[in-house]
């Protein structure tokens, strides 16, 4: 059975960041060191594998600094639901000094 989460939250881009992109470029750095292998980071998304789950989160501009965080998470086990979650919980929790 294939599986499909999704969680988003809006949020404000932190003054230690010059733009999103950079936020991205975190994002994609944090992935890489939880494990995630082919992990991109383009103009539409950052994404990873990890265990056979796809997550795939978007950066949606809305006004000013403020943005839509999108997460996706696809796969064919239940752990699908897990790996959205620790994605979205590591990503919350980032700190910018």
């Amino acid at each position: 059975m294939a599986f499909l989460f999704f969680s988003f939250r809006s949020m404000g881009l932190s003054e230690a960041l010059a733009n999103v992109g950079e936020l991205k470029g975190v994002v994609a750095n944090t992935l890489k060191q939880n494990g995630f292998t082919d992990v991109v980071n383009t103009q539409s998304e950052v994404a990873g594998n990890k265990n056979g789950v796809r997550v795939s989160i978007l950066h949606l501009h809305n006004v000013d600094r403020q943005f839509w965080q999108v997460f996706m998470a696809g796969g064919d086990t239940a752990a699908t639901k897990q790996t959205l979650d620790d994605v979205v919980n590591k990503v919350e929790h980032l700190a910018f000094l």
